[in-house]
């Protein structure tokens, strides 16, 4: 009884500094001029076309929260259970002919590609919160501390939810790195004095050095407290070297824009795609994909190989931890997709793509 007091003062005290944030942020945050004349741009923020309004308010939170199943995972239960292993940067030196990634859990991947070190939606913090004595905990630990991290080149932010753009790992990369983000994100870093930051609108393109930077849709929200939803853009991104091409999905739900970002830039030989956060799907489908989604979205961006992210590192929905993979090899048979071509590494794993 003792903890479980304790718990919810915590998470009282958390929605508490989360509102108080979002009325300093809602007051002091210049967002973007909106482009009505662009489908993905509203008169209040940024849209996902192929959707009628699905935004799940507070209502639709309580409703999850108080009907989750019995099997939900328990960090208790689920805690160190997979296996991390220590990164090989020598080996992310080798870009040769092929792309060394490194997974550091959840979205945060490290790529070479024609000698660029590329960053993903770095989260080297404990929790994946406004704050770091409450919300979700990794129960994978991090491979390395970030002060382990090699030189980075570039870093892709997707969106900024905390699990995606954490303040403390930004804090540490700082102006070293060349930062890109979607529509509206810039004005966060530069309040942090981070100014080495280039924002793109989606099929809108940038290069750096012997690379091109293409920001690219995806179907998914933004938000980082009570009253900034959608008003900065979400995005996925394609990097296009001289010998390879790699796409980043960062959040997103099942939609048609993966075919024409096939069209327009693919195919590509390597993606990045989520396999996991899915349930409920009554809650969660429009914005996270499933295993056979994610096979799906493989499929339609015509990539050579698939690296599987966004699972077994924080609990943020309900399935089981090992659900993602057990399905991933379930659909991979049934859909005909060769070994080896869609894979998922353990944390910390550094291996060449061909």
């Amino acid at each position: 009884h003792y903890t479980n007091t304790i718990t919810n003062k915590k998470i009282f005290l958390l929605f508490v500094f989360i509102g108080l944030s979002s009325i300093y942020l809602f007051k002091n945050q210049t967002w973007v001029r909106y482009d009505l004349e662009k489908i993905h741009h509203s008169e209040k923020g940024f849209r996902n076309p192929q959707l009628n309004p699905t935004n799940h308010g507070f209502k639709d939170i309580i409703k999850w929260q108080l009907n989750k199943p019995d099997d939900v995972p328990k960090y208790s239960q689920v805690a160190d259970v997979l296996p991390v292993v220590k990164p090989d940067f020598l080996l992310m030196e080798n870009s040769g002919n092929g792309i060394p990634v490194t997974w550091f859990g959840h979205s945060s991947l490290l790529l070479n590609i024609d000698g660029i070190k590329i960053l993903t939606d770095p989260m080297f913090s404990e929790r994946c919160s406004p704050v770091q004595w409450a919300g979700p905990k990794r129960y994978t630990i991090c491979p390395i501390d970030i002060s382990e991290l090699p030189d980075v080149d570039i870093v892709v932010i997707s969106h900024n939810h905390y699990d995606h753009l954490d303040k403390k790992t930004v804090k540490y990369l700082g102006n070293n790195v060349k930062w890109f983000v979607p529509l509206g994100l810039k004005k966060w870093f530069n309040n942090m004095g981070i100014t080495n930051v280039t924002e793109l609108d989606w099929w809108e393109r940038k290069p750096y050095k012997n690379l091109s930077i293409v920001c690219t849709p995806a179907q998914h929200f933004s938000g980082r407290g009570l009253f900034d939803r959608n008003k900065t853009l979400w995005s996925s991104w394609a990097i296009l070297g001289e010998k390879k091409r790699f796409w980043f999905s960062g959040d997103t739900g099942y939609s048609s824009d993966f075919k024409k970002i096939s069209s327009e830039l693919g195919p590509f030989d390597l993606a990045a795609i989520p396999i996991g956060a899915y349930e409920p799907r009554w809650f969660m489908n429009p914005m996270h994909v499933t295993p056979d989604q994610a096979i799906q979205i493989h499929l339609d961006i015509k990539s050579k190989q698939t690296i599987g992210i966004h699972w077994g590192t924080f609990i943020l929905t309900d399935e089981p931890i090992f659900e993602p993979l057990e399905l991933l090899d379930k659909y991979k048979i049934e859909m005909n997709i060769p070994p080896g071509e869609f894979v998922t590494l353990k944390h910390g794993e550094t291996r060449i793509f061909e």
